[in-house]
């Protein structure tokens, strides 16, 4: 017998019981071919290997003969994580033996693993005994060679899908292939290196759940990378999937959005986050519809770091998810979920429910090339630190008032300025005011001042209340409201407050708000469609390096246990240049 021991990283701060087991070789039908697994000691004449470990982690050790489980579930948070590897290097045949000091819920009786393992019994010594009768649904799909690429598109329009798109063309992947759910835009470059599925979804509403199952049916390769078309993968994609391993659960990447043109202004986006609640116990899991959106909303969710694990609680967040093809027909996403419905955090959570956990590949990153301004409280996001303590978070240099920032928007100057002319026009604001929005300019304060001057003369019919507000979000604020705070501003708009009290809840929103703090002095709407890249030069070398040493050494929310100049170099290959 060999015990492997495993140790947990001690940032974790993880505190657990230290249970010692005597083990003797009558306990196992193979004993000389069996290894033992723990997180604790194992008494008894075994050699012993130790590995340290995190939430990142593969538990990757080969072996031939069966597998005992000593204490895992009672040790560890990772056990989730550590099952699945085990389950998936055993062979048909062989025997798992799991042991808890304190008896919990078997995982091998989870929908994902109890058709491929058989309880066979409880034998005297208290394991739990499990034969594997038959191949787990990932295990089907053996290798890292082939890839299909998978786009969510619309109409609009191409510029991110034409760098997102050249981005996966460049990528030193043996075969691979890039699939659009949608008919994009005219101009988009790459007709002829793509193959479009999908065209008959009906938008709005953006049936996104409906898209990427639809992605993953019509995929010719059994590894999937299914991204929004802002996300920039890395140029080391696949090396740094072949480092991390086959066989891989629900797995993301770490994603920043740098905010400015220099590289010079990181922020933690749309990852891998954390529920504070457990979902199964507010509502029946397997059947959610638009009717639980409302609760969902008002639970607590922040970042998780990536070398923590919460199983059943944590889940990756919509942007991107790479699955091996069987995994996700096994779970795919719930299709009477829309876009902006909390589908991420319904899949996420439905998918530990089945035994499948999320997990972060700690060997690359990639970047956002733009952000919904919700997704931030002024900068700050809501992290769980390494030793998972919970906090708000933001770069210091966020407070650099001068700094040239991107766009906020996927929309121009001018057809902003339209959208805000319609809109005052619509709701009988004076002539006077419709020249200022014709002629004034943009830039952060100036367009939060030009906004309160048109809400100041706007007069809406009770009756017309919820077409205002659509009206409101789309030519206004160019972007939807949380729902949360959207069930707060329809609260007060349809109560007894009078006139200038709702108006000033909309002004005084805190979405608008968050837009103005992108930048006071720069207008948050492109004016060209290069103004969302970066130029790559000394300067911003410089900035790069920077943010890699402040991700490094002093942001709460990262994982990079490489060094500086390699964290520099991994931001730099996931930067959208300007080509």
């Amino acid at each position: 017998m060999q015990l492997i021991q495993y140790v947990h990283d001690k940032k974790l701060k993880h505190v657990f019981v230290k249970r010692r087991f005597c083990i003797n070789e009558t306990m196992f039908r193979q004993p000389n071919n069996t290894m033992l697994i723990s997180f604790s000691p194992v008494e008894g004449n075994i050699s012993t290997r130790k590995f340290i470990v995190n939430g990142t982690s593969r538990f990757m050790n080969e072996f031939d003969g069966d597998v005992a489980l000593i204490n895992v579930q009672n040790d560890s948070a990772l056990y989730a994580h550590l099952l699945w590897d085990v389950a998936h290097q055993l062979k048909v045949g062989q025997y798992l033996y799991i042991k808890e000091a304190i008896a919990t819920e078997s995982m091998l009786e989870r929908a994902y693993y109890h058709e491929a393992f058989q309880r066979i019994e409880t034998s005297e010594s208290g394991f739990d005994i499990y034969e594997k009768v038959q191949r787990l649904p990932v295990e089907k799909e053996q290798g890292l060679e082939q890839w299909s690429f998978c786009i969510p598109v619309g109409p609009d329009e191409p510029t991110f899908l034409n760098a997102c798109v050249e981005r996966i063309l460049e990528l030193d992947v043996p075969q691979k292939e890039i699939l659009l759910c949608g008919m994009p835009h005219p101009d988009f470059k790459y007709f002829d290196k793509v193959r479009i599925v999908g065209t008959d979804i009906p938008a709005p509403p953006v049936h996104i759940t409906r898209k990427k199952n639809v992605l993953a049916q019509e995929a010719r390769y059994e590894n999937l990378c299914i991204i929004h078309d802002r996300v920039l993968l890395p140029s080391n994609f696949w090396s740094a999937m072949v480092a991390f391993g086959d066989h891989y659960p629900f797995t993301g990447l770490q994603s920043f959005y740098f905010v400015d043109k220099h590289n010079l202004i990181p922020r933690k986006y749309s990852d891998f986050n954390s529920i504070e609640q457990d979902l199964t116990r507010e509502l029946d899991i397997h059947h959610v519809g638009k009717k639980d959106i409302p609760l969902i909303s008002k639970l607590f969710y922040c970042y998780q770091h990536p070398a923590r694990s919460q199983f059943g609680h944590d889940y990756l967040t919509g942007s991107l998810y790479i699955a091996k093809k069987s995994l996700w027909q096994f779970c795919p996403q719930n299709e009477a979920l829309y876009w902006n419905d909390y589908e991420d955090i319904e899949h996420g959570i439905r998918a530990s429910a089945a035994g499948i956990p999320s997990i972060i590949n700690p060997h690359t990153l990639t970047q956002s090339m733009n952000a919904r301004s919700v997704i931030h409280y002024y900068g700050y996001v809501g992290i769980r630190d390494y030793r998972g303590k919970e906090q708000m978070s933001r770069s210091l240099m966020e407070l650099l008032p001068f700094v040239a920032r991107k766009p906020l928007f996927r929309i121009s100057d001018e057809d902003a300025r339209k959208r805000m002319y319609a809109f005052a026009k619509k709701y009988g604001v004076t002539k006077q005011t419709l020249l200022k929005v014709t002629s004034a300019k943009m830039s952060g304060m100036g367009r939060y001042l030009l906004i309160k001057a048109v809400m100041k003369e706007v007069t809406v019919q009770l009756s017309c209340v919820s077409e205002f507000i659509d009206d409101f979000s789309r030519n206004i604020l160019c972007e939807e409201m949380a729902p949360n705070e959207l069930i707060k501003v329809v609260r007060i708009i349809f109560s007894s407050a009078s006139p200038d009290t709702k108006k000033g809840v909309l002004v005084g929103s805190f979405i608008l708000n968050n837009q103005l703090f992108h930048s006071y002095v720069y207008s948050p709407f492109y004016r060209k469609k290069t103004d969302w890249f970066i130029k790559k030069n000394s300067t911003t070398a410089l900035c790069t390096w920077l943010s890699a040493f402040y991700l490094k050494h002093f942001y709460k929310g990262t994982y990079l246990p490489m060094k500086v100049s390699e964290i520099a170099n991994l931001l730099s290959i996931s930067t959208p240049y300007l080509r």
